[in-house]
């Protein structure tokens, strides 16, 4: 700005300074600043015009001094400052017009779409309701939820309440008998699901035989846990609707998934996908999904996801948020995400929390390494059904080895405010995600060459030993088959592919969950596994409870919480303990409820009564084509 004179007949008062700045540049201005005296004003304070820096609005300290003589605001800032006012002053009009004009659009093309094609709308008729569904609750929570509440539910939750040591001894056994009777006259058919249900006795007594405080276990969590993930196997395993649901998702997921190979083909091209599957294909997966699950925590998707996860499993088993919110948000985040969003907790976190946490961030898999290992080969719907039904279990297996014995500060879900991302946009969201799963692609990746290479000096060492005996087929994966086939035969693997299964477990167990799942597709194209079997290491094997994931979870804490790595490092070998029992007992559930007949009846494209009926309804329903000709004629 020009530096003002100091001629008796160009003085202005503070006040009219202030005015001429305001309306002509809506620079910040410190009121402070402007009532000075009329002598203490230079040429040395002010600032010129040439020299005016944007970034320095953002200092409270800086002055802005008056225009030129004679400079007025402009005729479009004044239409600026116009629209603004009126687009303020009406915004929530505007809002509502353009809500209502792109609803009733939407309403038109979802109509003309289902009337042309009912198969082909199928996730757009899914999305719909859900929104629909979505905005009819929120519609009900904010206008009549406290009524509905009080008037309904909070009575019955306070009869439940005051009388919950009754109703458990009635609810308990009925639950038990129920589970027996519907086991006994639907569900078990052949010998091979009674192998399951062996392992569930078998690990559950460990847990117990093994558990820190045995005299404290509080049942609840334990019995209404293991009841959840039984509840979830019957929606997903004996449910046509379920089953198909859940494969809708996974396929979907799937096809979402491969956009990012478009990405990868523009930077590597197509035929070093061909060649180099794993760098070209898989690890640059992570960076895609990286960003779009940053892009969901950004605007509070995750977070509304696994929290209201997280009150329906904690309204059942009675557990503290904290514990209940992890192994629901684990669904869907890494255990480093889940941490990060839990940080200000951690030092507050009681001894069997802790333990709940950290066996939560192992016992399933992050959602953005879905992509990874269905690359591997292996099959969708169950890895799904596996991150989902671990969370409970989790809860109940940490329950049963390692009660509670402290008083918690986060007994309800309102204790607990989640931490948001500083992210000032999706599109920083984004960047932010793809440098942190830049970080996982640089960890996979060097642990899948460390790891490989070990393991090849492994089994040439092993080969030579044994060579020297007659035996030169000696190998970790022959061992690890020998090693874990007890347990791969109580989860409820057939005979004849234990061991099989033995050595990909014994792989994810002591190498790391990559390589296991890299073999477990190899054996299905080889044809060494069934389809049981395929489906029940893959319900064994979903955690990151590898001991190579336990280490880099070490330096993990180290960069997030310091204060309790001790604490972290004391209860290792519980956690790899508790994780990888988790994983099992949901193999031993899957693996009662499996059955082949069913898979392949829900894998038929034979349409059901109520299909029949809703294509014959919409058959009447003309198309836009129809109406077209009809108006035209």
């Amino acid at each position: 700005m020009l530096a003002q004179t100091s001629s008796s007949t160009n003085q202005r008062t503070p006040e009219t300074e202030t005015d001429s700045i305001r309306d002509a540049y809506f620079l910040p201005f410190d009121e402070s600043k402007a009532k000075t005296d009329e002598g203490s004003s230079s040429s040395s304070d002010r600032l010129s015009i040439e020299s005016f820096d944007p970034e320095k609005c953002l200092d409270p300290a800086i002055r802005y001094l008056d225009p030129p003589e004679g400079l007025r605001p402009h005729p479009i800032e004044k239409f600026q400052r116009c629209l603004s006012v009126r687009c303020k002053k009406f915004s929530r009009l505007i809002w509502r017009f353009v809500a209502v004009a792109l609803l009733v659009g939407y309403s038109v093309y979802f109509g003309f779409a289902i009337a042309y094609s009912v198969e082909m709308a199928t996730t757009l008729i899914v999305v719909t309701c859900l929104a629909v569904a979505s905005a009819g609750y929120v519609f009900i929570r904010d206008h009549f939820g406290d009524k509905i509440y009080e008037k309904c539910f909070e009575p019955i939750e306070t009869l439940i309440d005051r009388n919950w040591n009754c109703i458990k001894w009635l609810l308990y056994p009925l639950m038990m008998i129920g589970l027996i009777l519907y086991l006994c006259l639907d569900v078990v058919r052949e010998a091979i699901q009674l192998q399951s249900l062996t392992g569930i006795v078998v690990i559950m007594t460990f847990l117990y035989v093994t558990s820190r405080h045995p005299n404290r276990i509080y049942w609840r969590p334990v019995i209404w846990g293991f009841s959840i993930q039984i509840i979830m196997a019957i929606l997903v395993l004996r449910w046509k609707y379920g089953y198909t649901a859940v494969k809708w998702l996974a396929d979907v997921i799937q096809a979402f998934i491969e956009f990012g190979f478009v990405g990868e083909a523009a930077v590597f091209g197509d035929p070093f996908l061909i060649f180099h599957p794993f760098a070209f294909m898989g690890l640059p997966l992570l960076l895609y999904l990286g960003a779009v699950m940053s892009i969901l925590y950004y605007f509070g998707l995750t977070q509304l996801v696994a929290c209201k996860i997280a009150w329906l499993m904690q309204k059942t088993m009675g557990t503290t948020a904290i514990e209940t919110l992890n192994a629901a948000a684990n669904i869907f985040l890494d255990g480093m995400d889940t941490m990060l969003m839990l940080r200000s907790y951690l030092e507050k976190l009681t001894l069997s929390e802790f333990n709940c946490l950290m066996t939560g961030n192992h016992a399933t898999v992050a959602g953005f390494v879905f992509a990874l290992f269905v690359l591997f080969g292996a099959p969708p719907q169950h890895l799904l059904s596996a991150a989902v039904m671990s969370a409970p279990a989790t809860i109940a297996i940490c329950k049963l080895n390692y009660p509670e014995t402290q008083v918690s500060i986060t007994k309800e879900m309102e204790d607990v405010k989640l931490a948001k991302g500083d992210d000032v946009n999706a599109f920083e969201a984004a960047a932010n995600g793809v440098q942190v799963a830049g970080k996982t692609v640089a960890a996979v990746g060097g642990c899948y060459i460390a790891f490989l290479s070990i393991l090849a000096f492994l089994n040439a060492t092993l080969s030579y030993v044994g060579a020297r005996v007659g035996y030169p087929e000696l190998s970790f994966e022959m061992i690890c088959s020998y090693v874990m086939w007890p347990m791969a035969f109580i989860v409820g693997i057939e005979y004849d592919d234990c061991q099989e299964a033995a050595k990909l477990m014994g792989i994810k167990l002591f190498a790391t969950e990559f390589l296991a799942y890299q073999e477990l597709g190899n054996s299905e194209a080889a044809g060494r596994l069934s389809d049981r079997s395929t489906a029940i290491v893959t319900y064994a094997m979903c955690g990151f409870s590898s001991i190579s994931t336990l280490a880099i979870a070490v330096g993990i804490w180290f960069s997030i919480c310091p204060q309790r790595v001790k604490l972290m490092v004391s209860m290792m070998l519980r956690v790899f303990i508790e994780a990888n029992l988790s994983c099992y007992v949901t193999a031993c559930v899957a693996g009662v409820f499996y059955s082949e007949e069913l898979m392949k009846k829900f894998d038929s494209n034979d349409p059901s009564p109520a299909q029949n009926l809703v294509s014959w309804i919409l058959g009447l329903i003309p198309s836009y084509k129809e109406l077209m000709s009809i108006g035209s004629s």
